[in-house]
């Protein structure tokens, strides 16, 4: 009992392993003219002019446009808030293992929701 207890404990500590804002997956609009290249960690991925495809990608997404002229940004994963908080408080009374649960399963760090590109020429 003391062991199932234990390992309730541990995993409700790794807040971000279990869900808690652990979104890996980015829904990209593509709203340019011109098809564009998708690149994250699960591959790359072609959206057509007006369409939209859910990325999924545990490090920053790059996307590229056909027409040279247009810009290439970056969609940048920023730090997981709620599940860094959540390994502190609550995880203080079990040291590292928190966060250090959360940093192997990669959910200290998530990426947005949506991101609409556009061409700007």
């Amino acid at each position: 009992m003391k062991h199932l207890l234990l390992a309730i404990c541990l995993s409700l500590s790794a807040c971000g392993a279990i869900g808690i804002g652990s979104n890996h997956d980015t829904n990209v609009y593509n709203n340019s003219d011109q098809t564009i290249n998708v690149t994250a960690s699960g591959g790359i991925y072609k959206i057509k002019p007006g369409a939209a495809l859910n990325v999924h990608s545990t490090r920053d997404i790059s996307v590229k446009s056909t027409n040279k002229k247009c810009h290439e940004p970056v969609i940048n994963s920023h730090p997981n808030g709620a599940a860094i908080f959540l390994d502190i408080i609550p995880g203080i009374f079990f040291g590292i293992i928190p966060i250090f649960v959360d940093a192997v399963t990669n959910n200290l760090y998530k990426m947005p929701e949506t991101y609409y590109y556009t061409c700007a020429e």
